[in-house]
Formats: structure tokens, sequence, C-alpha cells
């Protein structure tokens, strides 16, 4: 009888345990949660859906673009722009300006 007991305690436990965790799994995360905060990406997102992107933009430009909304440096920028490509989001090309290639992004 006491192995009975002690093993439907054990369960008790285990099941208390789990049901803990699945709450915490359940919980929405920080970042989810906070809707009202936008990113440089979602900023860059919103230009290519208005058809910003219609024509190959450099860096430089999108960045021009970015500080009437969204102040940041021109290096952030471009990180932000070459991940975007590499999730394909965007897509890289090349543009001539004064006979000089630059890495240009596009949609």
């Amino acid at each position: 009888m006491t192995i009975d007991k002690d093993l439907m305690r054990i369960f008790e436990d285990h099941e208390k345990r789990i049901a803990c965790l699945e709450s915490l799994l359940a919980k929405p995360r920080k970042a989810a949660a906070s809707k009202g905060k936008r990113r440089l990406t979602d900023h860059i997102i919103e230009f290519r859906e208005k058809g910003f992107f219609a024509q190959a933009k450099t860096a430089e430009e999108t960045h021009a673009k970015l500080q009437k909304s969204y102040h940041c440096d021109l290096n952030r920028v471009a990180v932000a722009l070459f991940r975007l490509s590499k999730r394909r989001q965007l897509r890289r090309a090349t543009k001539v300006v004064d006979k000089k290639e630059y890495q240009a992004y596009v949609w």
C-alpha cells in the first residue's frame, strides 16, 4: 500500500511540474507583446510594400528616406538590407553611380 501512495505522490509532483512548464511556454514573449514598437526592418519592409524598391536603391538612398521616420546610422541600414536579402525579402543588384558600382536592393 505504501508503494502505491508513494507512486501516486510522485506522479502528482510530475503533473505539477509539467503544468508549470506548460504555463511558462504559453506566455507570450516580450518582443511579441510590444506591438507599438517598430524595428528598422519593419520600416524597410513597409517601404518595399509601398514600391520604394521597384527601382534598385542603395543603402545610402534607403537611409536618406528612413531619416524622416526612423533615425539610425547608415551602417545599421546597410546591415538590415543585407539581412533582408539573405532572408529573401529583398533582392540584391548592382547600381552604377558616377561610373562606380554600388550594392543595391530591389523587389
